[in-house]
Parts: structure tokens; C-alpha cells; sequence
């Protein structure tokens, strides 16, 4: 009687295609053996982070072939020679960006694996261009710490020193535009409370802001609206009401709009889903209204705003 072959995982095929043995694997995303070999045989379901990951590599495996820079993976998944330096190996920077999972049962629990941040530069090397537009918006449905959202600010903010580095004025007010332009939604609290912290790191340092500066409050103001503890697949927010966005847009003079809308009604506009920005669809039928609308603000207004959440 012969016997069919098993169908590979949708793990184990793009594990494969990337060029990673599931040693490899294991290596990358800093997980034990045992796991990603549940992850191979389909026992388990990868987080869908680690399947996004695989998918980018997956690419970047097939320019390295086309170039002749890597050996072929045989069919059994395991590399035919140890890479050497030079010869396509992946380097991994090493230090606390390097850890990749928090403890074991947080990956059982809620899937939780961060992306290797050499990993993350490669995504966002695809998306040059948008990473690096001081205005461009991005959201993370699963923002973790920041692992992409604090890289894209570091990229937008190296902008804003090219454009206006020479103008004080102008450079607090881009910055300022470029860290609200960036959204995550995190299901874990202790997660969305290192990414705010994160992110406000890396701006006050880039402008040696100090806590008591009004810049620095105004940030920390748009952070905890921008960056919501919630679950991105229910389209809540912790309190379980619909997640609320916020969209800025700079007016000029050191002012900013502010409009609230719904998660669930931006992410259902067709021009959404075909070309994946979030506010894209704004202005194209009256349905589409801010629930809430606000005067335009300084940084000096939107200091105030921290300042009132924090006695509250």
C-alpha cells in the first residue's frame, strides 16, 4: 500500500523558499528548536508576524539567487554548504534590539515574536521612499515596543534635519508632524507603554528635549492617542469601545488639525483596501466624517492636553 506524502505547512514552504534550514529559523527568530519544528509539521500555527517575515525574506532570497550570492536550498530544507562571510549569511545585531521573544508563554499565550531588526531596516529599504516622507502615515496593527514604528521615525526625522535642520523653528515643527504621523495598535499593555516611551525617547533626543519642555509634552500628548492599547483584529480598544484615530496635519505657523474617525469605517473604504493608506479615502463620500473635529492647536495647546490627562 503506498502512502501519501503530508502536505507541507504554509510555515515549512516559506521557510523553505526563504533559503532557512529550521535550524536556521530557529536561529532567526530566536525561538527554540522544538517550536519552529511544531511550526514545520503544522501542529501549531506560526504567529502571523513570523509568516510576514518569511514572506520578505522569501524576496530577498530570490534577488540574492538571481545574483549568484547564495547556494541552492535542497529539498529537504537543509543548506548544502555553511554560508561563509560575505556570501549572502545575514549578520544579526546583537544587544537588547536582538531579543526577539519576551518569555516563552507570552508566545503560547498571544503569539508574540518581535522582528529582528535587521529584518525590519529590509522591510522598510522596500518602502524607501514612504519611510523617509516626513508626512507619510504608517499604522501597526501589532506595534509591540516599536520595533518598526521607532526605525521609521529615525528614517523621518533624518529627513527633517536634510529639510529644515537649519531653522530651529522649523525643524521642532516637522519633527512634531513626523512622530504623528505614526500609529500603532498593541493588545499587550506593557508593550504599548515601552513603544510611547520609545518613541518619545527618540524624539526628545533628537531635539534635547527635556520633560518639562512644552515640545516634549505635546509629543507625549500625541503618543497616547496615536499609539492605542487595543486589538487591532476587533478593531477595539482596551475600555472594549471602537479604536478611535486620529488624523494631524500641520496648517503652519507651529499649528495642527486635528479630526478623529473610527478605525473600522477607514479600514472598510474601498480606496483603503486598494491603496493601503489610511486616510486615502477622506473627502470621497460624506459618509466618511470625523466623529470628532477640533480648532487648530499649538504646541503650546497641545502641552496643555498632556498636562490635564496627567492630573486626571
Amino acid at each position: 500500500m503506498t502512502s501519501l506524502a503530508k502536505k507541507p505547512s504554509v510555515f515549512s514552504s516559506l521557510r523553505a523558499a526563504a533559503g532557512l534550514s529550521p535550524e536556521s529559523a530557529a536561529e532567526e527568530f530566536g525561538l527554540p528548536l522544538s517550536t519552529v519544528c511544531q511550526w514545520e509539521d503544522g501542529s501549531i500555527e506560526p504567529p502571523e508576524r513570523v509568516l510576514r517575515s518569511l514572506e520578505v525574506l522569501e524576496r530577498f532570497h530570490e534577488a540574492e539567487r538571481a545574483n549568484g550570492s547564495v547556494d541552492e536550498m535542497p529539498k529537504d530544507g537543509a543548506p548544502q554548504t555553511a554560508p561563509s562571510a560575505g556570501s549572502g549569511h545575514r549578520e544579526k545585531p546583537n544587544g537588547p534590539g536582538s531579543d526577539l521573544i519576551k518569555s516563552k508563554q507570552r508566545v503560547a499565550d498571544h503569539g508574540e515574536v518581535f522582528t529582528p531588526p535587521w529584518l525590519v531596516e529590509k522591510m522598510l529599504d522596500l518602502v524607501k521612499g514612504e519611510a523617509e516622507r516626513i508626512d507619510s502615515r504608517f499604522l501597526e496593527p501589532a506595534c509591540g515596543s516599536g520595533n518598526f514604528l521607532v526605525p521609521v521615525l529615525q528614517r523621518k526625522l533624518a529627513s527633517v534635519e536634510v529639510k529644515y535642520g537649519k531653522s530651529d523653528f522649523a525643524k521642532r515643527h516637522y519633527a512634531l508632524l513626523a512622530l504623528a504621523s505614526l500609529y500603532g495598535v498593541e493588545l499587550l499593555s506593557d508593550n504599548i507603554t515601552e513603544c510611547r516611551a520609545n518613541m518619545l525617547g527618540v524624539f526628545a533626543q533628537y531635539l534635547g528635549l527635556q520633560p518639562t519642555d512644552e515640545l516634549y509634552r505635546a509629543a507625549s500628548h500625541i503618543l497616547a492617542l496615536n499609539l492605542i492599547h487595543g486589538d487591532a483584529m476587533t478593531m477595539t480598544s482596551a475600555d472594549g469601545e471602537p479604536i478611535t484615530v486620529v488624523e494631524w496635519s500641520s496648517i503652519g505657523n507651529g499649528k495642527f488639525n486635528r479630526r478623529d474617525f473610527r478605525l473600522d469605517v477607514l479600514i472598510g473604504m474601498s480606496r483603503f483596501q486598494e491603496e493601503r493608506s489610511l486616510f486615502s479615502g477622506l473627502g470621497s463620500h460624506e459618509i466618511f466624517q470625523p466623529t470628532a473635529n477640533y480648532p487648530p492647536m499649538t504646541v503650546t495647546d497641545l502641552a496643555a492636553k498632556d498636562d490635564q490627562v496627567s492630573r486626571d
